[in-house]
């Protein structure tokens, strides 16, 4: 945002706001997806609006419109994030679900450690943010497509997937 003509401050608070409005998002959305049910239709549009507001700051530079776009992608990319654990948990079977959603959070932590970088890299390679707001921008609405056009395999019988994960049946008691 100080390449944008921001101040040294005004910058410091974008990276606050978004983190309030993350808060903000993640409640709003969770609120819809109990009340709707359609988590994955819903998760989507979160991400999709929130790629179409990082995507604004390449055509528009605009104080307001700066505060606008970097409050509604920490309400949608971010705020979406936080659902996303419940969506995963949901998705898995009881074998595999603590599976499922651990591998969902490493490779959240792997972007979280590669995208400052990735980031850096490009405003340093090219001079200007804009390369690195196409690239998030671009990112969110892929990962919206991808969960929404994602589908499960047909589920396998219970007692596979407890084979798989080294479970085993517990005899039942004769009545």
């Amino acid at each position: 945002m100080k390449q944008r003509g921001e101040t040294f401050a005004a910058s410091f608070g974008f990276g606050a706001l978004m983190q309030i409005m993350s808060f903000v998002g993640g409640l709003a959305l969770g609120h819809l997806v109990d009340r709707s049910g359609n988590s994955r239709g819903l998760i989507a549009t979160w991400w999709a609006f929130g790629g179409l507001a990082v995507l604004s700051l390449v055509v528009l530079n605009v104080h307001i419109v700066n505060i606008t776009s970097v409050a509604a992608a920490g309400f949608f990319i971010i705020g979406a994030q936080f659902v996303l654990n419940n969506f995963t948990a949901a998705s898995y079977e009881t074998g595999v679900r603590a599976t499922a959603v651990g591998m969902e959070l490493g490779v959240a932590r792997v972007g979280a450690i590669l995208g400052p970088f990735v980031a850096g890299a490009l405003q340093q390679y090219y001079q200007s943010p804009t390369p690195m707001f196409l690239s998030i921008g671009a990112s969110a609405i892929a990962a919206g497509a991808i969960i929404l056009l994602a589908r499960r395999p047909a589920s396998a019988p219970a007692s596979s997937l407890e084979e798989a994960a080294g479970l085993r049946k517990v005899a039942q008691p004769a009545s």
